[in-house]
């Protein structure tokens, strides 16, 4: 066994056992099968080549216990003729008993596999959902859709035909030399026949070297994968972009240059496996043809050599197959590293051993205590953060884009973890909190809205499982979601298609806003939430907004400063530093960068003949 060998069969060992064992039973039913299947074919063919067929044309008399058998039950004049029916009809109860037995070792192997595939995505797609937002920032959403659909399948695939041939091809083999060996102990000139098919043992370097270089261009090909999907994803996701800058003639060169990449490692790949199978068949024909030389000169019949040769058929075409099962273990090797990589990575916002409870109504306090954090060791987004905002309090956060706003917001809302320092609710540590208790007690409206392939109804029920219809209406009404899906016939029951189309960005942004209504939870986020809105839009969703935010601690991210004026509090955000606190009064006063970006909002505003309040 090679080093990669030996290095990739503990990667597969561990994965083989945990989805395999809830299918051994399919596993085993199917496997008793394949035993079925390789014993007829591996030494009933054979068999029958050498002692029925020369009974079946009158070359040898039947074996004298069947003769006496048979006269037992047979009139003497008509033995002749049933045992030349009996030998006959061996051949079709042989090849029924074989393809029955191969059916149902594929159907259940593959039923088992498919059940497997089930298993494998749900847990892949689950272990996503909670990696943290580090992880997710690393790889491409691309990348990830191919591991959870491509290479999945691919797994699923792999297993199925390597438990398959694993044990069929084996058995077939032992049959097939079970059968050569009797051969030998009752003919010396099979003995010596099968004395000079040992040349066909040079196939074992070919499968070893067809197998390395087939896993050198599957590497490719599964990195090439990757490029595809993630090229595809990004365009579709920015369709807009794609189309008002004229770059689908670029995307398009883009995508078939990775193409021809992918399909050039996958043509070498078939090139090498597709060499396998003639290679091998080379090597045994010469043994055989060599085997046949010597063999007639020392008095072999045809139907022992007949025989001899269907066997050795059943030997080296096993051997050939098992060469393909090795090289499909090392692929599986690399397909299971891609999946370990999401499976095992770390998670970098974990749930705690042991969390601290939160009461089922709590204050909303929000402290962060000498907080610092980055994305990359590079680069530092947040620097010794100091600020407690009491329950309550409703706190806008302004600045410069890349000022640290929405880092600010993540931190509270635990989707990365302080470097440094902490964050804490009612004096408890974020990261010490159930991922269910944080979420509950946080509302978040954001600056896009995701909307999921489903009724309006149940995208607003997002907010709050469990909430009646009653209550789902009520809050689209506070939200102004009223106003548009009254006007369609299906009203909340309207589905809508991915990501919400078939409805504005405004709407959108409503949908998102009932779900913070309906949810009601004691601190609220609004980053850009009426960003999508149109100004008559905002105008009357800014009612409702001071309304949810009354009694909530409450914060604000919004470029527009008409959006802030019910805030109580501004924090000005410089370079991952909070460098002004206070009114809106006492920071136009005080802060140079405040009344900058003030004023700088003061004139677009009249230009475009809107006036801010702050």
């Amino acid at each position: 066994m090679s080093k990669k060998e030996q290095k990739t069969w503990p990667l597969i060992r561990p994965v083989l056992k945990k989805y395999i064992g809830p299918e051994k039973g399919l596993v085993m039913m199917g496997i008793l099968s394949g035993v079925v299947a390789a014993a007829a074919a591996g030494f009933g063919l054979p068999f029958m080549l050498q002692h029925v067929f020369p009974v079946v044309f009158g070359e040898s008399p039947a074996p004298e216990w069947l003769q006496q058998w048979m006269r037992e039950y047979v009139a003497p004049e008509h033995l002749e003729n049933a045992v030349l029916w009996g030998a006959a009809m061996l051949i079709p109860f042989i090849m029924f008993v074989r393809g029955m037995a191969t059916y149902f070792n594929s159907y259940l192997l593959t039923w088992a596999g498919m059940n497997i595939l089930t298993r494998l995505r749900t847990e892949l797609f689950a272990r996503l959902q909670w990696l943290s937002f580090s992880f997710h920032d690393r790889r491409t959403r691309g990348d990830l859709m191919t591991s959870v659909i491509q290479f999945t399948q691919n797994l699923q695939q792999q297993m199925v035909f390597v438990l398959n041939d694993l044990v069929i091809q084996p058995l077939t083999l032992v049959a097939a030399v079970a059968y050569l060996v009797y051969a030998a102990m009752t003919s010396d000139e099979s003995a010596m026949l099968l004395g000079n098919l040992i040349i066909s043992a040079a196939c074992v370097p070919l499968v070893r070297l067809v197998g390395k270089r087939m896993l050198k261009q599957m590497r490719k090909a599964l990195s090439g994968m990757n490029v595809i999907t993630a090229t595809v994803e990004e365009s579709f996701a920015a369709q807009r972009e794609v189309r008002a800058f004229n770059l689908e003639k670029q995307r398009e060169e883009m995508l078939q240059k990775h193409i021809r990449g992918f399909n050039g490692a996958l043509i070498r790949v078939a090139a090498w496996q597709q060499a396998l199978s003639p290679a091998v068949e080379c090597v045994c024909a010469v043994a055989l043809a060599y085997s046949l030389y010597r063999g007639c000169g020392s008095g072999l019949t045809l139907e022992q050599f007949t025989a001899i040769a269907t066997a050795f058929y059943f030997c080296y075409d096993p051997v050939k197959r098992l060469g393909s099962v090795a090289n499909q273990v090392q692929m599986m090797g690399l397909v299971i590293e891609n999946l370990n990589s999401i499976l095992n990575a770390k998670d970098e916002t974990p749930e705690p051993v042991e969390p601290v409870a939160l009461p089922a109504k709590i204050d909303g306090r929000v402290d962060f205590e000498n907080v610092t954090f980055g994305y990359s060791s590079a680069k530092t987004v947040l620097k010794n953060i100091n600020v407690s905002v009491p329950a309550g309090q409703i706190v806008a956060l302004v600045g410069p884009s890349g000022s640290g706003k929405t880092t600010f917001i993540n931190l509270i809302c635990r989707f990365y973890d302080a470097q440094k320092g902490s964050v804490k609710i009612d004096g408890v540590d974020v990261r010490k909190l159930a991922r269910e208790d944080r979420t509950r007690v946080i509302g978040l409206v954001s600056q896009f809205s995701a909307l999921f392939r489903d009724t309006i109804r149940e995208n607003i029920r997002v907010g709050r499982a469990g909430a009646s219809n009653a209550e789902v209406e009520a809050a689209g009404r506070q939200a102004c979601v009223d106003e548009f899906v009254q006007s369609h016939p299906d009203g909340y029951e309207r589905v809508l298609a991915e990501g919400g189309t078939g409805i504005s960005g405004g709407q959108k942004q409503r949908v998102s806003i009932a779900r913070a209504f309906l949810k009601n939870a004691p601190i609220l986020i609004l980053d850009e939430a009426t960003s999508a809105l149109d100004m008559k839009s905002e105008a009357v969703i800014q009612k409702s907004l001071d309304k949810l935010a009354e009694g909530h601690t409450t914060f604000i991210i919004a470029h527009r400063f008409s959006t802030i004026r019910m805030a109580q509090r501004i924090l000005v955000f410089e370079e991952g530093r909070i460098v002004a606190d206070g009114s809106h009064d006492e920071l136009y006063n005080s802060c140079v960068l405040y009344k900058s970006l003030y004023d700088e909002q003061v004139k677009q505003a009249q230009e475009g003949k809107e006036t801010p309040t702050c």
